[in-house]
């Protein structure tokens, strides 16, 4: 089972979806071809660090200074996610959900990709969620780092941790049945939701410059 810092420290791909996996689709979908192997030029270029697949073709960076300015831009941007000036339509949403986890994993059965992966932990909402919320406490609120450090619930922001994480909210498909299933009312869609949101707000070298369609491989 993968560990909530291993979104950080765990070198090449994160997770795999084997072909035996995922749920077995009625037919006629129950004849799948095999996966397209990418070029080795593309595999250079683009991240496919979460698993193996890539829904928006980020741009691997090549040197420590770019991955710094990523760092900086994200802590920028949660900066501006937790101000009333710049979200205040979905700031005491977000709060709430942010605040009020109780860590039962009550809502990971009612994932319908958690569940037809075959229960990849990548997938189970609570994962992404967690990741962010950790996030969100050490490097977007007052004494964060230090209350980090003292919990055990340090996060390092680097570009493993933002690409991935990134990623991870576009294997969400929104349904918000987790937040139906939450008895705190925690809504994982909304947090995948403004994970995206924030992303979408930074100038950042991990996009594609020209991309066209969806990127998937191993």
């Amino acid at each position: 089972m993968l560990k909530l810092s291993d979104i950080a420290a765990k070198p090449g791909q994160l997770s795999a979806l084997e072909p035996q996996a995922p749920l077995p689709l009625p037919a006629p979908y129950d004849d799948i071809p095999p996966r397209k192997q990418l070029d080795q030029k593309v595999l250079d270029r683009i991240d496919l660090s979460l698993d193996g697949f890539s829904a928006l073709g980020l741009v691997r960076l090549q040197t420590p200074q770019e991955e710094k300015e990523f760092v900086k831009r994200f802590v920028s941007g949660l900066e501006k996610l937790l101000s009333p000036d710049n979200n205040w339509t979905f700031l005491k949403q977000l709060q709430l959900s942010l605040d009020h986890c109780a860590r039962c994993q009550t809502c990971v059965e009612a994932c319908p990709i958690y569940t037809a992966s075959g229960h990849n932990e990548v997938y189970r909402p609570t994962f992404r969620s967690e990741v962010f919320r950790r996030l969100v406490n050490e490097y977007g609120r007052p004494g964060g780092k230090t209350l980090a450090w003292l919990k055990g619930e340090h996060v390092e922001s680097n570009a493993a941790t933002l690409c991935r994480l990134l990623e991870s909210a576009y294997r969400c498909t929104l349904c918000r049945r987790c937040a139906q299933a939450c008895p705190m009312g925690v809504d994982n869609a909304l947090l995948t939701r403004e994970i995206r949101k924030l992303f979408s707000m930074l100038p950042l070298r991990v996009w594609p410059t020209s991309h066209s369609g969806h990127t998937s491989g191993r």
